[in-house]
């Protein structure tokens, strides 16, 4: 299955808090700039493949990535779910996205542009979701929407994975993840590490938390929580 290439509507109203100018410069280098920062951990590439196979897609399966930037964990998550299967990545970046389908050729993927506190999808249409690196990036009451709408387009019993900066205990990680966010993040970020407050946002917009891990001394956390009611079995 090959990923749909229609043209992209503009969103009908850009949120406040999201700065056409500044993404656009951003998806230039941003590639290049994820690549050398994950160098010291065995490289990006086998970072996000942990966290795939965290998420463990299976065949056939419905998938959202949420705040998809460039498109790599679409990419890999598409190769997991098959031609049976269907990956969206959704983004409000188009220059982004652009360099997301060039990511995703011959993959069953679709790309919209689309802010994650409104999706434009129907209740219980997906069997995973995935945020990585994307909760951070939005101010407070955004990504409390964002997580309620992930949380309506689940299908019941259906599960959310997150991927995101953490404080960690030991000092030298501690001051190395604080010293990173606090420099190339905006202040949502530092605030969201360093309070600790996504467990509780999980649980108000109505997730369970079933498993927290937290690799490479902390500094990174991943994040099962899942939508209550029965996973429903097709066919």
């Amino acid at each position: 299955m090959r990923q749909e290439k229609t043209a992209e509507p503009a969103v009908a109203i850009e949120p406040a808090y999201y700065e056409v100018g500044y993404w656009k410069r951003w998806s230039r280098v941003y590639d290049s700039l994820v690549k050398l920062f994950f160098l010291p951990f065995g490289g990006e590439l086998r970072f996000r493949d942990n966290f795939v196979d965290f998420a463990s897609p299976r065949e056939g399966e419905q998938v959202l990535d949420a705040c998809c930037g460039t498109g790599t964990v679409t990419a890999l998550v598409a190769r997991r779910v098959g031609g049976s299967g269907r990956v969206i990545g959704i983004d409000l970046s188009a220059e982004m996205i652009a360099r997301a389908r060039r990511k995703a050729t011959n993959l069953p993927v679709i790309f919209k542009r689309a802010s994650c506190d409104r999706l434009p999808f129907p209740e219980d249409t997906f069997d995973r979701s995935l945020v990585s690196f994307g909760l951070h990036e939005l101010p407070r009451a955004i990504r409390q929407n964002s997580l309620k709408e992930i949380y309506r387009t689940l299908k019941p019993g259906g599960s959310l994975f997150i991927f995101d900066y953490h404080l960690p205990e030991g000092l030298w990680p501690r001051l190395a993840i604080k010293s990173f966010v606090k420099f190339f993040e905006e202040e949502a970020a530092y605030r969201l590490m360093l309070e600790d407050r996504l467990p509780a946002e999980i649980g108000d917009a109505g997730f369970i938390i079933r498993e927290r891990r937290w690799p490479l001394a902390g500094m990174f956390q991943m994040l099962r929580v899942q939508k209550p009611g029965q996973v429903r079995v097709d066919g």
